[in-house]
Formats: C-alpha cells, structure tokens, sequence
C-alpha cells in the first residue's frame, strides 16, 4: 500500500505539522538525557501518525 502524498493536507495544517515536526526533531538533535530523548521521538512519532491519519482522511 502507498503512502498519502502531503499534497491532500490542507496547507496550513500541513505546515503547522511541519513546523511542530522540524521543532521536535531540532529538540532531539539537541537532547542529551535519554528520558528526555525517548519522550521527544513518542511527540515525533505521534506527530508523524497524525500527519499520516490527516492525508488519508483526505482521500
């Protein structure tokens, strides 16, 4: 099964995902207590699934 393309989000949701998913990941690279670290990738992945669930809801 393929993936939903980003193209079927409406734009300013998608760019607020992008936004909160740029953040999480900039926040990752900087983090250095491995709690901390596992929390931030739950918060990516969750907003990773969501952006998912929005573009194929779309379709």
């Amino acid at each position: 099964m393929s993936r939903s393309s980003d193209d079927n989000i409406d734009p300013q949701v998608s760019l607020v995902l992008d936004r909160e998913i740029a953040s999480l990941l900039a926040a990752i690279e900087q983090e250095k207590v491995p709690n901390r670290l596992k929390d931030l990738a739950v918060q990516l992945q969750n907003a990773l699934v969501e952006k998912r669930r929005l573009a194929a809801k779309r379709n």
